[in-house]
């Protein structure tokens, strides 16, 4: 039987339960530059448009 080594935090390439992956995209979050922030609040928005939840005035 083979011994285990225990996987080091930098050594997975992705998370791998709900609370590592949570924890990663806040991760992503808080490295976002303002630029990303922006683009991401766009996105939404039209998304939001497209659903029909936002209206045009």
């Amino acid at each position: 039987m083979a011994i285990a080594k225990p996987i080091l935090s930098d050594e997975r390439l992705r998370p791998a339960t709900w609370d590592e992956v949570k924890e990663a995209e806040l991760d992503d979050a808080l490295r976002a530059t303002p630029a990303q922030r922006l683009a991401w609040l766009e996105e939404a928005l039209r998304f939001a448009w497209k659903a029909g939840a936002i209206k045009r005035e």
